[in-house]
């Protein structure tokens, strides 16, 4: 049983690495077996297991700073270049639960 924990952990790192910003798959399978990363990538988000939060495509538009508006009701946010997509997450979801 320890072996079987130990493997699922193993493999929750490397899940986690091919997960990573910028890290492209293919890098990380040239390290691991590709079928086995693409299960436990399949894996874990079917699972909702993955650890790396929501994803925000940062969308320039000429030079001005990046703001990421949201709109919960008629609430309406901005939040700036950097910020956290899971803290953006959670303020979102706490409006929303909030809301209803």
């Amino acid at each position: 049983m320890a072996r079987q924990a130990q493997a699922a952990q193993q493999w929750a790192e490397i899940v986690a690495e091919a997960e990573a910003a910028g890290v492209p798959h293919a890098e990380v399978a040239l390290k691991h077996s590709l079928p086995a990363l693409k299960y436990h990538l399949y894996k874990s988000r079917k699972s909702g297991a993955t650890s790396r939060g929501p994803r925000l495509l940062p969308v320039r538009l000429g030079d001005e700073p990046l703001m990421v508006d949201a709109h919960v009701g008629a609430v309406r946010l901005s939040f700036p270049e950097g910020c956290s997509p899971s803290y953006v997450a959670a303020v979102l979801a706490a409006l929303q639960k909030a809301s209803c």
